[in-house]
């Protein structure tokens, strides 16, 4: 669906953050939702409600709090997702190729036989970069698991 809107629309930097927000947020919404509700149902949530707290203090001071990791996981996999995505479909030939991005550079040593003449120097360093910026979003999401799970912590004192 990504790349067929991409291709349906005109290229460039807004139709790409378009095509990525109307493909991307589905998943980020199913989850974070899923979520809210099975903390809405806990103890420590009915307690609140019933002892008389308002609506906004139980949800900014019991659930989210509840849900940082899983809203820390969802934003550093969006980020990942965009990037990859927005790489993706500028390879592709379907953003703006005339912009400077990781995608573009790949585009042109696709276009310039860059894997067939041996010319690795065109295509490894934005590939490179796309797969580091990626590893370090998975090890930003693994240590906020393990800062906002208690049961992940190995204490070692």
């Amino acid at each position: 669906m990504l790349v067929a809107l991409a291709a349906f629309l005109p290229p460039g930097q807004l139709t790409t953050i378009l095509a990525l927000t109307i493909t991307g947020w589905a998943w980020t919404a199913r989850v974070i939702r899923a979520q809210a509700l099975s903390l809405r149902e806990k103890d420590f949530t009915v307690a609140a409600l019933v002892s008389g707290e308002s609506s906004l203090r139980i949800m900014f001071i019991e659930i989210l709090p509840n849900m940082a990791n899983i809203v820390a996981g969802a934003l550093f996999n969006s980020i990942t997702y965009g990037i990859a995505a927005q790489a993706g479909l500028e390879f592709l030939g379907l953003g703006d190729i005339s912009a400077v991005s990781w995608g573009t550079i790949l585009y042109w040593a696709g276009n310039n036989s860059g894997l067939l003449t041996g010319a690795w120097w065109t295509f490894i360093p934005a590939g490179l970069c796309i797969a580091l910026v990626a590893f370090a979003l998975a090890m930003l999401n693994y240590a906020m698991d393990e800062i906002t799970n208690p049961r992940l912590r190995t204490d070692k004192e």
